[in-house]
């Protein structure tokens, strides 16, 4: 049994992820696709800005259209204090015993994997599709055994969107209408309100 997970803060959750869950689900043989939010990661100074309620909101109205085919786990986003992938790779195998894993991951996330919390367990636990998001050059390491997506070219930040917003600016292309909507209608991300 394959099972797909792509975890992140998803704050907000945007077109460059919807983009890489439909390049998986019409490439990839799988039993199930796994988003999981983060509730914090360890490695990002800030922690996410919408609340876990709103991010995990804003996930559904993404993934509207997919007819159940995608899963959305509160596991982390319901913990206490950082989300280590190696926690919830062990979470996902005793969930789904038997399965096969694979971890889904952008090439920024990629390049600082030997930094992540036991980093050589995870290798040896999940199978590794690296999604090159921002047209960089790929920066392998030999003992990596990797699937890498290369004809994926879609430059969309979280962090920029963010700004976009707290700038006044009411609909952003890099966003869904619903989710672009949703922002709106809760005034998520507006920081520099008197």
């Amino acid at each position: 049994m394959n099972i797909y997970f792509f975890g992140g803060s998803f704050d907000p959750p945007h077109l460059g992820h919807l983009k890489i869950i439909e390049t998986c689900l019409n490439r990839f043989d799988m039993a199930h696709f796994i988003l999981i939010p983060a509730n914090e990661s360890p490695l990002k100074k800030n922690k996410p800005i919408a609340s876990q309620i709103h991010r995990i909101e804003m996930l559904k109205l993404l993934i509207d259209d997919f007819e159940n085919k995608i899963i959305i786990d509160d596991w982390e986003i319901n913990r206490n204090g950082p989300s280590y992938t190696y926690d919830t790779i062990e979470y996902l195998i005793e969930k789904y015993p038997g399965c096969c894993l694979f971890m889904i991951l952008g090439h920024d996330q990629f390049i600082s994997l030997k930094n992540w919390k036991n980093y050589e367990k995870i290798l040896n636990s999940v199978k590794i599709i690296v999604f090159n998001r921002f047209d960089e050059k790929f920066i392998l390491n030999q003992d990596i055994d990797i699937m890498k997506i290369e004809d994926f070219k879609i430059n969309i930040s979280s962090e920029n969107i963010r700004e976009k917003i707290n700038n006044g600016e009411l609909f952003i292309s890099d966003l869904t209408s619903k989710v672009n909507h949703y922002i709106n209608e809760n005034g998520l991300y507006k920081i520099n309100e008197c």
